[in-house]
């Protein structure tokens, strides 16, 4: 089980990264154009929970011991669920 949690969490972890990447350039291209593009605010959301997932996420494959690898497998996957819950869902 933990080597599967690993991966959900790993992949979710990187598609949150990828989502701030692209929320970056959105904001970047919308203050280029005239708008306000998604906000500052949005987009320091994102960047914190991805360094926050990252950072679990990098502990848990780094981790040999099992209880180690599930808690920051699930505390990245409560981190990214809690940033799309706040920017996306709400």
């Amino acid at each position: 089980m933990g080597r599967a949690l690993r991966g959900l969490s790993g992949g979710l972890t990187a598609g949150l990264l990828v989502l701030t990447v692209v929320l970056c350039g959105v904001q970047l291209w919308g203050l280029g154009r005239g708008n306000i593009g998604p906000g500052w605010s949005t987009l320091a959301g994102h960047a914190l929970g991805s360094a926050v997932a990252l950072f679990a996420q990098l502990r848990s494959d780094r981790s040999h011991r099992r209880g180690a690898v599930v808690g920051y497998s699930l505390g990245a996957l409560g981190v990214v669920l809690a940033v799309l819950v706040q920017w996306w869902w709400s």
